[in-house]
């Protein structure tokens, strides 16, 4: 099975709408999801802010994987996406996209923006 690092939208999902409960469960039993400092940014201060303890304690226990940015190659996709009509497509995207990929591991993600990426950018994208 994939290695996945969750995006953020999933894990408001998963927190907030009771979405997406049987792929995280089965992703965490078979040792396949990841997170990244990335995704803990855009995740943890919300949660923070709302006090949410449960919500941190559980994104803290999700194994780790190492954040090394490339700003050429980051630079590069970007160019890639202006230069196919993909304008919005932000630079945290852009490294979440390359850190899955320079671990051999997808992206569990519901945010058309990660849609788009693939169109340019060769990454396994997960959307249930």
């Amino acid at each position: 099975m994939q290695n996945y690092i969750a995006d953020s939208c999933v894990w408001i999902d998963f927190f907030k709408n009771d979405r997406h409960y049987e792929t995280i469960i089965n992703l965490i039993k078979n040792d396949n999801l990841y997170m990244n400092g990335i995704v803990l940014a855009e995740t943890i201060p919300s949660s923070k802010k709302r006090n949410e303890i449960k919500t941190i304690q559980t994104l803290s226990l999700i194994k780790k994987v190492p954040l090394s940015i490339d700003w050429d190659e980051i630079s590069d996709i970007k160019y890639l996406s202006i230069k196919n009509g993909i304008n919005d497509i932000g630079l945290l995207d852009i490294a979440i996209a390359q850190n899955a990929k320079q671990n051999n591991m997808g992206i569990f993600s519901t945010d058309k923006h990660f849609k788009l990426l693939q169109k340019i950018y060769d990454f396994e994208l997960k959307e249930q």
